[in-house]
């Protein structure tokens, strides 16, 4: 989870081109208790003189969570339900907090602020303060914000603070210069002459005969039991429904929006008549998932005596039936007057060990009974009623037997491949390799090049390149083995090392200086944080509180 977090920092950009809205949702959200508070406490940390609210570290942790949820939903993977707080959200919080308290504490000492006429630039420019003619308009200025219950002073402190880190992040430093450049270049166009064999092993191992003992696998097996397992099973009753599908009507749309026009802020019927619409579709959804209610307590308790159809696909809503869903939301009638008749439920069979339905069955997985709507495909709607659940199973040896000796065998071929690949290297020298082929850096993104092309009619791959030039270049031995995956081992010997010549340091491309201009502003604030760090003291409440 980390992992994906570190690679995807929507939330930690600063910038003050963010909607106004989402900011002071994120900001609205409370947590269900619990985290690292036993009792109440104002503050989690102190950074310098200045201190981390609670409040603060409550939005932070709501403002990642919804980025990591949101990640999770969409990749299948089912996010904890038990209302608790996960620790590595909180830990991701608490950096960020910290880094952003050094920030101001560091501006405050060099003399960076923000003036009163930015914040009132960025208010000005903000979309949701704008009327239809992109005009700021006071009034739902302050109702907006009355109405997500901030004071004026205490969103535009708000926005004085991230107009601030804004700045800090991009603090004007130096053009490169002409010395770093060449250090750079020279580093990165530095090229190796190379004698190269590729071996595979599947050729290397042709002759070679491999067998394993009973024993032998069977200690193979008990070192690996948690690999062997029968897959579980699980058995749904459905509905699902395109929304997509849902015939709209712009009557039944400003019906919809004036029914719910507290919702909207008191915005024009054409201002936000898209979003009406959206939330139209997934009222009706909500009231299928209504439906499936109804039906499941019925499933239930006489499944086996009910005729519901089967298919090993996902079976979409037919339009008359997705029609009455519509007609009965339209006139508010009860949903108890629609049967099986009308909306029919079908079964799926479901298991863990194919790829098929993947984000389906880790839902599955984790609940029990009727699961909230979930969107498999865009606009495709699937809410599932849990009829049978057979959990995973350990297989016994006798069970496992066969494919754990196919599993060893793979092993030891594997490290009879390398045994073999370090024995040739011992012996090779540079006249039985054939390849001699000029490799730097950058060659990998260079698809036209010369010595790109030599590497793919060597056998390599895209991917390939990648590793074995940066393994190559980042060695200190002059020959040496890489290993692409487990069925490829490439040898290599540096032959001759030249230096870039003084038009390669002059000639630089668009790409290579906007790269180390990016390199510059990064170790730049890369330095900033170690200072920071090092002249301003950090103490973290949340253990002691």
């Amino acid at each position: 989870m980390l992992e994906w977090m570190q690679k995807h920092k929507k939330y930690l950009v600063l910038t003050v081109w963010v909607s106004a809205l989402a900011l002071i949702f994120a900001s609205m959200v409370e947590w269900g208790g619990g985290g690292f508070f036993a009792i109440s406490s104002d503050s989690v940390a102190k950074v310098g003189d200045m201190y981390i609210s609670r409040q603060e570290y409550q939005r932070k942790y709501n403002e990642i969570y919804d980025n990591v949820s949101e990640y999770m939903r969409q990749s299948g993977i089912p996010m904890p339900e038990d209302g608790k707080p996960m620790p590595e959200i909180e830990q991701e919080a608490f950096r960020t907090l910290v880094q952003e308290k050094l920030l101001e504490m560091l501006a405050k000492d060099i003399g960076v602020e923000t003036t009163p006429n930015e914040i009132l630039e960025t208010l000005l420019n903000t979309p949701e303060f704008q009327d239809a003619t992109h005009t700021f308009n006071k009034e739902q200025y302050e109702n907006l914000l009355q109405a997500n219950r901030w004071t004026k002073a205490s969103y535009e402190a708000f926005v004085a603070k991230i107009l601030l880190q804004t700045k800090m992040q991009n603090f004007p430093i130096a053009p490169v210069a002409t010395l770093e450049t060449n250090a750079f270049i020279s580093a990165g166009k530095i090229q190796d002459n190379v004698a190269l064999q590729l071996l595979h092993k599947d050729s290397v191992l042709q002759n070679a005969t491999l067998q394993a003992t009973d024993a032998e696998v069977q200690s193979y097996w008990e070192k690996n039991k948690e690999k062997y397992t029968q897959p579980a099973h699980y058995k749904i009753a459905y509905i699902a429904l395109d929304i997509s599908a849902i015939n709209i009507e712009k009557q039944m749309l400003e019906k919809f929006y004036k029914d719910n026009e507290k919702k909207y802020n008191a915005t024009s019927f054409e201002q936000v008549s898209t979003e009406v619409e959206q939330d139209y579709r997934k009222a009706i959804l909500g009231l299928a998932s209504s439906y499936m209610s109804n039906m499941s307590k019925v499933v239930a308790t006489k499944e086996k005596d009910m005729q519901l159809k089967s298919s090993n696909v996902i079976m979409t809503m037919e339009s008359q039936s997705l029609a009455l869903l519509q007609d009965h939301f339209d006139a508010d009638l009860d949903i108890q007057d629609i049967t099986l008749q009308n909306i029919p439920l079908y079964t799926l069979q479901l298991s863990d060990d194919g790829k098929e339905h993947a984000m389906l069955v880790a839902a599955v997985g984790s609940g029990n009974g009727l699961l909230a709507p979930l969107e498999y495909s865009k606009d495709h709607w699937i809410i599932p009623y849990v009829l049978e659940k057979t959990q995973q199973q350990p297989l016994n040896f006798a069970q496992a037997k066969t494919s754990a000796y196919q599993d060893l065998i793979t092993e030891k071929r594997n490290e009879e491949f390398k045994k073999i690949a370090y024995g040739k290297l011992a012996y090779v020298n540079t006249e039985s390799i054939q390849d001699i082929i000029p490799i730097y850096l950058s060659l990998w993104q260079e698809k036209d090049s010369i010595s790109y092309k030599q590497l793919i009619a060597l056998g390599l791959h895209d991917m390939d390149i990648r590793q074995a030039v940066e393994q190559i270049m980042e060695s200190d031995k002059k020959d040496g083995i890489v290993f692409l995956g487990t069925d490829k081992a490439l040898l290599f010997r540096i032959v001759k090392q030249e230096m870039p010549s003084y038009a390669d340091l002059i000639n630089i491309t668009n790409a290579e200086d906007e790269a180390l201009q990016e390199m510059k502003v990064r170790d730049f604030r890369n330095a900033m944080f170690d200072y920071a760090t090092k002249h301003y003291k950090v103490i973290d409440y949340r253990r002691q509180n």
